[in-house]
């Protein structure tokens, strides 16, 4: 393993990240999946949300309204690649690290082939173990009906794929946790 790593995790944290522990826990639930994990796999899960530092004024979608639509998610997907990538190739990453871990971002949402089922099941785990609160605040600042938050939820798991059935597994109690939180969650509460 190359120091790209370990300097990777270093930019997440040092870029002020809204979300760090998120995307620090996405690797060691890559590393729980797969302990034969690669460097690449390994630093897609570090850097997979990285566009989420860098916000683009321009933007107009909204995470709590647009997660679950293709056109977000391929914008958030393609724009992560992008920042990653740029970053890597500033670090002088070799040219195949650079590809892979492009590529892997680039379908961190949907998964479509072993490596890239880990990463995505890897997110969603790590998402139902850090992020629940921020959906919770969904609810709470009404930026996001209760069904649209509950959905959220289930679909860290819905979406992991079949074949996964540890991670399947493992998030299956997160999700009823989860869900029970956005159910308890107090609409319009002041934040």
């Amino acid at each position: 393993m190359s120091e790209l790593l370990a300097a990777a995790r270093a930019w997440v944290v040092a870029s002020g990240h809204p979300h760090a522990r998120h995307l620090l826990r996405t690797e060691d639930w890559v590393l729980e999946l797969d302990p034969t994990a690669g460097e690449a796999l390994r630093i897609s899960a570090v850097l997979h949300d990285i566009e989420r530092a860098f916000p683009d004024p321009e933007a107009r979608w909204d995470s709590a309204r647009d997660w679950d639509s293709p056109e977000y998610n391929r914008w958030h997907q393609d724009r992560s690649a992008d920042v990653a990538s740029r970053w890597l190739r500033e670090q002088d990453a070799p040219p195949a690290l650079v590809e892979e871990v492009d590529r892997l971002i680039r379908v961190h949402e949907v998964g479509g082939w072993p490596e890239a089922d880990v990463l995505q099941a890897a997110d969603s785990l790590s998402f139902l173990e850090t992020m629940v609160p921020l959906v919770v605040g969904w609810v709470e600042s009404d930026r996001a009906p209760r069904h649209r938050a509950a959905a959220k939820v289930q679909s860290s798991l819905d979406r992991i794929e079949p074949g996964l059935t540890r991670a399947r597994a493992l998030a299956e109690p997160m999700v009823r946790d989860g869900l029970a939180a956005v159910a308890a969650a107090h609409a319009g509460a002041p934040r």
